[in-house]
This record gives structure tokens, C-alpha cells and sequence, in this order.
């Protein structure tokens, strides 16, 4: 039975270091904040996903599809978007049986690379459950996180989320591998809400999340609803998975 086979599972700190991993499936994570965002969608009844790095396409394909338009630039929404890339936005938006559109600068770019080189999901904390069930049936799964930058720094944020997921596929299939990353990102400690400490080696994953670059500057927007609702896990039981994909952009359904 494929649910039985033997799984090997790495983490990919940053994108370009998945294209040098030999892999069956992808679960990109961009944690704060699209894959959070599209998560929610999908469990609020999204039926499709266009998701794009080029703000002009997203604006043309929204158009075409009479799609609801999601995005952000700076991490606020673009003029004339609908809504933001925001989880809570997402949450609460009139999408059941609609179409929509993500507009970003990392997640969207990655899952753009990534599309055609095997399976691709997208994982965060809100779905991290639901994730390590879809990816049972493939031998070699690559992590990977989506960073910032333009998908070219380490986001911690990232890594908390992959390890949440590491430990989930290895919880489910017992006799999966963990590489070195992926071993590196499930020691990570699990998330306590009762606890605050301060930065130091051990201290609570959810901390080291929260205290993270992008979730500081999230907060500075005024944006610490979003990064509280990604520090949720399994907010939602989908996995999406890219269906279809062409030049700067890809199709996701759940």
C-alpha cells in the first residue's frame, strides 16, 4: 500500500536548495503569510486558487475569472485588491464556490518555481495535519520554505511551521527519514501559549515565531491578528495542491 511506504523527508532552508534535492513532492511554506492565507481560504470554500508574483497578471486574470483578488505589497493590500494576503481576511471573505487570486513577492514566486517538478502542497501551521495525511504516498518529500526577500533569505517563521510539519509526517508514518534539516527543524520544542520566554536555545517554538523578523514587521503595520491567526495550528483540514501551472503562475485546488 503506498500509505506504507518508506518516507524520507528534508527541509529546504531556503528555495534554491530545493531545486538540489531529489524529490517526489514539495509543501511550500510561507508561513506569514500566504500559505496561511491559502489554507483558510480553501476551508472557508474556496474552489480554485490563481496564485502569481506579478501584481499585473493577478489584476488581469481576477478580471478574466471574475476571481476574487487577493495580495500585498509591503504587506499592505495593493489598491484595488480585494483583500489583503491576510489569514483573518481570508477567515471571514465571501469566497465559498469562488474563484480567487493571490498576489505575493515569496510564497506565490516559489510555488511558481516549484510547479511541474513533482507534487506541490502548501503547508503552514493552519494545516499541518492535513499536509503530513496528503503527502503519506510519495517516498521523498522536500520541506520547503519560502523566505523573504524575494524568496532568497532565511525566514524563521518558515522553519518553526516545517518543523511542525516534519513532526506531524513523522508521527503519521513511523517509518519515515528525517534528513538533517528536517531533524534540525522537529527539535524544535512545540508550542506552549502559556509560556514567554525570552530568546534562548529551547524555548518554545511558537516564541521563536512570533519574535521573528517578519513577524516583527508585520506587527509594526499593524498586523499581529495575522501573525497570531498563523501561530494557530490546524485552523483548517485541506492540503491544496498545485493542479496546473504556466508562465508566472499556478493553480491550486484544495
Amino acid at each position: 500500500m503506498l500509505a506504507a511506504m518508506a518516507l524520507f523527508v528534508d527541509v529546504a532552508m531556503l528555495p534554491g536548495e530545493a531545486l538540489a534535492m531529489d524529490a517526489d513532492c514539495y509543501v511550500v511554506v510561507d508561513a506569514l503569510r500566504a500559505t496561511t492565507t491559502i489554507a483558510t481560504l480553501f476551508e472557508h470554500g474556496l474552489d480554485q486558487l490563481y496564485v502569481t508574483d506579478q501584481i499585473e497578471l493577478a489584476r488581469a486574470t481576477a478580471a478574466l475569472e471574475n476571481a476574487v483578488l487577493f495580495g500585498e505589497v509591503g504587506g499592505l493590500r495593493p489598491e484595488g485588491f480585494d483583500h489583503g494576503n491576510s489569514p483573518v481576511e481570508a477567515s471571514t471573505a465571501a469566497v465559498r464556490g469562488r474563484a480567487g487570486v493571490l498576489f505575493t513577492s515569496n510564497g506565490t514566486r516559489v510555488l511558481c518555481q516549484l510547479a511541474g517538478r513533482g507534487a506541490v502542497f502548501t503547508g503552514a501551521l493552519a494545516n499541518a495535519g492535513a499536509v503530513a495525511e496528503a503527502v503519506r504516498g510519495f517516498p521523498r518529500v522536500a520541506i520547503v520554505c519560502a523566505g523573504t526577500a524575494y524568496a532568497r533569505r532565511f525566514a524563521l517563521e518558515d522553519f518553526v511551521a516545517a518543523g511542525a510539519i516534519v513532526r506531524r509526517i513523522l508521527a503519521a508514518t513511523p517509518t519515515a527519514q528525517p534528513g538533517d534539516a528536517a531533524a534540525l527543524a522537529a527539535a524544535l520544542p512545540r508550542y506552549d501559549d502559556s509560556t514567554r520566554a525570552g530568546l534562548h536555545i529551547g524555548e518554545p517554538a511558537g516564541s521563536l515565531f512570533a519574535a521573528s523578523e517578519h513577524a516583527r514587521k508585520l506587527g509594526e503595520l499593524g498586523l499581529q491578528a495575522d501573525v497570531a491567526f498563523s501561530l494557530r495550528e490546524d485552523t483548517s483540514t485541506v492540503a491544496p495542491r498545485v493542479r496546473q501551472h504556466g508562465e508566472g503562475w499556478a493553480l491550486i485546488t484544495a
